[in-house]
């Protein structure tokens, strides 16, 4: 990591901020490490776990940001939050930013009309979230070998790029720049439709009336691993998922309707009239497992089952 850094500031000490505040103190960085939290109770419960060395709800922070006195700046906060926080930086800093958004076409337009020529913004995109949320979930671990995405939008510089990538590297990431709008389309299929899907089938699951009756009549769940693992990302923090939402509407509207024609394709080999064709059920069982296989690169690790 860029040795200069003396003074970070996590703009939005959640569950992700506050792991990088733990992650740079387990690799021994001297860096202060100022966090600002949306509420009184955050800042109080920061405080209490030693989140960072200083906390700031918005509401201080905003009277005296003093934005020129932080090496490096890191927006922890929902995709529309950082564009609002973006839109409030002074006319032409040149500090060192960066962000942890799930989306990247409304941040890097929002920096290309704020910070207007030349300019040190690199967003990034941490791939280690959890469905939990709050500071209180804070992983020392969270980032170790784990992928950051970088987008780098116009005007920002190389020497930036190179800062932040560093940056990543010392908490343990490994790092692949993507454009803003691939890397919205590609995060739709990988995330933000699975999201949509594991909440939908745990909805469509519960309001089963013989499955919520069998359920609520038995001492344990009735369900396996599977069930659980395929829903697990329905117990998320739905106003983190909201902005996500919104801010990638489009791309998610078409992987979805995407989705929906090999569903499709899959109800028309199921129907009743129609003979099973085993081969054909082995053969798409097969290719699954081996798509699988090639996008987590083989990794089958406790961290990527």
């Amino acid at each position: 990591m860029k040795a200069e850094f003396s003074r970070i500031l996590i703009y939005g000490l959640g569950m992700m901020g506050a792991s990088l505040s733990l992650a740079l103190r387990k690799k021994n960085s001297s860096a202060e490490i100022v966090g600002v939290v949306g509420s009184l109770s955050s800042k109080e419960k920061g405080i209490r776990l030693k989140s960072a060395d200083k906390i700031f709800t918005s509401e201080e922070f905003s009277k005296s940001p003093d934005w020129e006195s932080y090496d490096l700046i890191v927006f922890g906060v929902p995709v529309n939050t950082t564009v609002e926080v973006i839109s409030k930086l002074p006319s032409g800093f040149k500090g060192l930013l960066t962000d942890m958004g799930s989306t990247k076409q409304e941040i890097v337009h929002a920096v290309e009309s704020v910070l207007k020529g030349e300019h040190r913004y690199i967003s990034s995109h941490p791939m280690c979230g959890s469905e939990e949320s709050g500071l209180e979930f804070a992983n020392v671990d969270l980032y170790e070998n784990r992928l950051c995405i970088l987008t780098k939008p116009s005007g920002a510089t190389d020497e930036a790029y190179s800062e932040i990538e560093s940056f990543w590297k010392f908490l343990g990431m490994s790092t692949t720049e993507i454009p803003a709008h691939e890397h919205d389309k590609i995060l739709s299929y990988v995330s933000h439709v699975p999201h949509l899907i594991s909440s939908l089938m745990t909805n469509w699951v519960w309001e089963n009336g013989c499955v919520r009756e069998f359920t609520q009549n038995s001492p344990l769940p009735l369900t396996g691993g599977g069930f659980r693992d395929m829903t697990r990302i329905a117990g998320s923090n739905p106003k983190m998922w909201s902005p996500i939402f919104s801010s990638n509407q489009e791309e998610i509207y078409k992987a979805l309707l995407d989705y929906k024609e090999r569903l499709d394709k899959l109800l028309l080999e199921l129907k009743p009239e129609k003979p099973l064709d085993l081969k054909h059920w082995e053969s798409f069982m097969e290719k699954s497992r081996i798509d699988r296989d090639a996008i987590l690169k083989k990794q089958n690790d406790s961290k990527n089952p």
